[in-house]
């Protein structure tokens, strides 16, 4: 997948807060980005349907949001915590990570 763009958002929780990113890969350290890429090739990520339905009875469970940008088309894919695909994890908590550090950064 040759993804230039990705925009992330993760709300709810029990704070109900707030994460979201929007980031050129070309931004990112290389380890990091590569990183990404591949996580989005295993679980083949162009593939996934626009929602990955969950169990709407979790309280305080976190809803994600992945947009990922090519040259050619862009996708989004929501999801939550209780019906994300296993695969789908390791790239959760990365871009949960990078969402974290902008908003640090923004103060």
């Amino acid at each position: 997948m040759e993804a230039k763009r990705i925009k992330f958002e993760r709300t709810g929780g029990f704070a109900g807060i707030r994460f979201a990113a929007d980031f050129e890969l070309d931004d990112l350290p290389k380890d990091q980005a590569h990183q990404i890429l591949e996580l989005l090739d295993e679980m083949d990520f162009d593939e996934l349907p626009e929602q990955i339905p969950g169990d709407p009875q979790v309280a305080d469970g976190f809803n994600y949001s992945i947009t990922v940008v090519t040259e050619k088309r862009e996708q989004t894919v929501t999801t939550s915590d209780t019906s994300a695909p296993q695969k789908m994890e390791p790239l959760l908590e990365i871009l949960t990570q990078i969402a974290k550090q902008q908003a640090r950064n923004k103060k």
